[in-house]
């Protein structure tokens, strides 16, 4: 009886020892599990600030390569508008030099690789969101560049001689384009240094 008292006790001392062993194993594959998980969380977020700093410092370059031709335009048509006479397509072009009116095209590559990743999720919220704006604000401005140019350069838009339209139009449109180019340069200006953060 003694002997089997022994045996018994040896059997729940090694029942218990190996599951401590195994409890012990799994706490820390799950461990190196949980370690793996938030290193690749943290390469991903460290990507996407790379990707997005790269992106906006593109995107205000783009910007900042026009603005001095939309303020000219802009000074260009409101003379030519303020002009007597008839205001034909040859007179509008030497009056205005024009060559287009030059909409930015932003790149936004960072911003849906970011979505498909969820990279976002890993960023602070306050520098997600504030990069979020940044991408809302150009998704506008390109919006609003896009009607723009579909609503006045359709078929019509030079079967009459007189450019009085075209030119108020674009009078409009310029004013608008001198008002957020400024602002999106900024909202670049803000956003840069913060994407060098550490998530």
């Amino acid at each position: 009886m003694r002997l089997e008292r022994i045996l018994l006790g040896r059997s729940l001392a090694r029942w218990l020892a190996e599951l401590a062993l195994v409890t012990a194993g799994v706490f820390l594959a799950l461990l190196a599990d949980q370690w793996r998980e938030h290193r690749e969380q943290r390469q991903l977020a460290a990507d996407a600030l790379r990707n997005f700093a790269e992106e906006m410092r593109a995107n205000r370059k783009a910007v900042a390569d026009v603005r001095a031709y939309h303020e000219q335009l802009a000074r260009d048509v409101d003379a030519f508008l303020a002009e007597g006479g008839p205001k034909t397509l040859q007179q509008f072009q030497a009056a205005t030099r024009f060559r287009g009116v030059q909409p930015v095209v932003f790149e936004h590559t960072a911003w849906d690789l970011a979505l498909a990743t969820q990279s976002l999720s890993y960023l602070p919220h306050d520098l997600a969101y504030a990069i979020s704006r940044v991408y809302t604000r150009q998704q506008t401005f390109q919006a609003y560049e896009n009607s723009f140019a579909q609503g006045m350069f359709g078929p019509t838009t030079f079967q009459s001689d007189d450019t009085s339209a075209l030119a108020r139009a674009m009078q409009i449109y310029l004013t608008d384009v001198n008002i957020q180019e400024p602002k999106l340069m900024q909202a670049y200006d803000d956003a840069l240094p913060r994407l060098g953060e550490a998530p």
